[in-house]
């Protein structure tokens, strides 16, 4: 009687390929159909209202705290970071109302550059990977999301 443990170790090798294959294909056609003809949930990517707002609205841009404030979207790392430039106001005695240099935050969690959404963090033992959960893009880097925020913060 022969071993059958040959021709069954064949038989799964040859199952697997033939299944990532399938796998493979159907990403690949899912990445290349045509967008779906449903309305985007996630909104635009910055929040600043596009419509005018009456002038009592509390974000109203003709309100005096909303004065100077500047949203950048800079790409660093592989992804899409949103940062926001706030003038700088002292409120001491004596100051004027408004010092020199901006308030600078940069909003978490970065965007991925292809479709917007917030990617999420994992640490892996090359330092952090960075994916989007809708679109699968990946990027590395050796800092944490917070520690590369802050430098982007101070950079400016």
């Amino acid at each position: 009687m022969a071993s059958r443990t040959g021709p069954v170790i064949v038989q799964l090798i040859v199952t697997y390929v033939v299944i990532a294959f399938i796998v493979r294909a159907i990403r690949r056609a899912r990445k290349a159909s045509p967008p779906s003809s449903e309305p985007d949930r996630r909104g635009p990517v910055s929040s600043i209202p596009q419509t005018p707002l009456p002038a009592g609205h509390p974000a109203s841009p003709r309100t005096p705290r909303f004065v100077g404030l500047r949203r950048e979207e800079r790409t660093f790392g592989g992804v899409v970071w949103q940062i926001v430039h706030r003038p700088h106001r002292d409120l001491s005695e004596g100051a004027g109302s408004r010092a020199a240099g901006d308030e600078v935050y940069v909003e978490e969690p970065p965007r991925c550059p292809k479709c917007g959404l917030g990617v999420i963090e994992t640490h892996s033992w090359l330092g952090y990977r960075w994916a989007c959960p809708e679109c699968g893009t990946r990027s590395r880097s050796s800092t944490s999301i917070e520690e590369t925020a802050r430098m982007l913060a101070r950079r400016r």
